[in-house]
């Protein structure tokens, strides 16, 4: 029969979620020293990039679905009236890619919250530089209304359009 001065005994022993003869696999130990080595830098460095790009492919993915079922929206405001609800799709849909590619780290997210961002002020100038690609899978109607209601150097953020120096 388990006391109390034995259990007092194993927890300043370290041992209260690890009672006598339980052990751990060898596999187990490796993966929790295996995960600070250079290797895991090296894929976290490099998953930052892809967390960014996956943030992008979100605002698309976003938009994508938006217009497929609403349609372009009358006035041909393409962007700028619908900017809010695109941002939150597309940040609804990067976490959940995030949590589906094992991106969980608290920077992975963030980079792919400010990919987002980035796709959402940003995607109008890529339309403006390859119209054709856009048009293969946003449609031609689409593409004409950003390209006509967009200028090419500008960045979105709610109603206002901001010209760049470039």
């Amino acid at each position: 029969m388990d006391t109390f001065n034995d259990r007092i005994s194993r927890i300043s022993k370290g041992k209260q979620w690890a009672p006598d003869g339980v052990v751990h696999s060898p596999v187990q130990i490796t993966r929790r020293k295996g995960r600070n080595g250079p290797v895991a830098r090296l894929f976290h460095t490099i998953s930052l990039p892809m967390a960014f790009a996956l943030g992008l492919l979100a605002m698309a993915v976003a938009r994508y679905a938006r217009l497929a079922v609403s349609g372009v929206p009358e006035g041909g405001q393409v962007l700028t009236s619908t900017l809010a609800v695109d941002a939150l799709m597309a940040l609804v849909v990067s976490f959940l890619l995030c949590q589906i590619v094992q991106m969980r780290s608290v920077a992975q997210v963030v980079v792919s919250v400010i990919g987002t961002s980035v796709g959402a002020l940003a995607m109008h100038m890529l339309v403006h530089r390859a119209p054709e690609t856009f048009a293969q899978f946003f449609g031609p109607a689409w593409v004409n209304a950003v390209l006509a209601t967009t200028d090419p150097n500008m960045v979105l953020y709610g109603h206002l359009l901001q010209r760049l120096p470039v």
